[in-house]
């Protein structure tokens, strides 16, 4: 270092080494930030102590490599260094990814690439801020607008078979009088409002059935089929035993499963339900699914129709896995869909 002339500047005015040192203490103290230098190339020029903080990396080991030496590995967020370059030569750049520090650990890293204004050098500054909490922040927000879409559909989506029940026995009572139709609608409504405070609680307490109670599934499936399925439909019951679970929610199960049925196959399409030795199947004589969508099926918003919303069997699997059970897909004996539901515990014989 050249010592300081008769000529230097010590009084604190712009250049003098007063000044330099400010600088480099203000540097200094940012804690989860980094300055440092690239060359015209992109590569490490100057890596203050500030930047050895936030990645870890002495400078003796980092100068002289380039900047997306830092970038973590196996991730796509960053364009090309060059294209980054080339852009930033005209004006500042921010760019935003996961960054690697020495240790292996990585951040969420918050970069802005500005060019030196000294042509001669033709270098970039570089601003490095550690963004973590901040992208964790946005990504839960991500989380909770998906859960919340996901929770108004299979709302809206399973209202649809109690409201159907509704409006044909409104009509019934219409049409005769008979105070039974009024009773099944009283009997729909309890279980749409149950419904509703069961998915709220599902929203708020995770997907897990706390209290199962002993369930007889030919009832569930006499409830199930009135909204689900057309008049000239055909079910065929092999009696089951009884299960654990949460009744109005193994009502949602079937009835997913028998409008799946119904929608996919025709007017008068045959379901058969009956027992497996650690579970039940829901079969129908329908199209079948092919082998290459059977895992898709299950997916939030895959559907095969047009007018389709790609719910229903989405649905299933929740419930399904509710319970702790599992579900698969497979061909039934004529050729049409299987579902069979097992790791189930039954109660007793049918």
């Amino acid at each position: 270092m050249v010592p300081p002339t008769p000529d230097s500047k010590t009084d604190g005015s712009p250049g003098s080494l007063e000044d330099g040192d400010a600088h480099r203490r203000l540097i200094e103290g940012m804690a989860d930030h980094a300055l440092f230098m690239l060359d015209a190339d992109g590569r490490l020029s100057l890596w203050p102590d500030v930047a050895q903080r936030l990645y870890g990396y002495e400078a003796a080991d980092i100068v002289g490599e380039r900047l997306d030496r830092l970038f973590a590995e196996d991730q796509e967020t960053h364009p090309p260094l060059e294209d980054l370059l080339a852009e930033a030569r005209a004006s500042p750049v921010e760019i935003e990814g996961w960054h690697e520090r020495a240790n292996g650990s990585v951040f969420w890293a918050t970069c802005t690439l500005s060019p030196l204004g000294n042509d001669e050098f033709g270098g970039y500054g570089v601003v490095s801020r550690d963004t973590t909490t901040r992208k964790q922040y946005e990504r839960m927000l991500e989380r909770q607008n998906d859960r919340l879409k996901e929770f108004t559909d299979i709302l809206s989506h399973d209202l649809r078979s109690p409201l159907s029940v509704i409006d044909g026995r409104l009509e019934l009572y219409r049409e005769t009088g008979e105070t039974e139709h009024l009773a099944a609608i009283e009997t729909t409504t309890r279980r749409m409002e149950r419904l509703v405070e069961d998915l709220l609680r599902v929203a708020r307490q995770g997907e897990v059935v706390d209290h199962p109670e002993p369930t007889d599934i030919g009832a569930v499936l006499e409830m199930a089929q009135e909204g689900a399925l057309p008049p000239s439909a055909t079910v065929e019951y092999d009696p089951i035993s009884t299960v654990m679970a949460d009744s109005d929610r193994l009502v949602q199960l079937v009835e997913n499963l028998l409008r799946n049925s119904s929608d996919h196959g025709s007017e008068r399409v045959t379901v058969r339900v009956g027992p497996l030795e650690n579970g039940f199947y829901v079969e129908d004589d329908g199209p079948g699914i092919p082998a290459r969508d059977r895992e898709r099926v299950f997916d939030h918003g895959y559907t095969s129709r047009t007018d389709g919303t790609g719910y229903g069997l989405s649905v299933v699997r929740s419930i399904v896995g509710a319970h702790g059970w599992d579900v698969v897909v497979t061909d039934a004996v004529g050729g049409g869909a299987r579902f069979e539901i097992t790791g189930i515990e039954f109660l007793g014989d049918p």
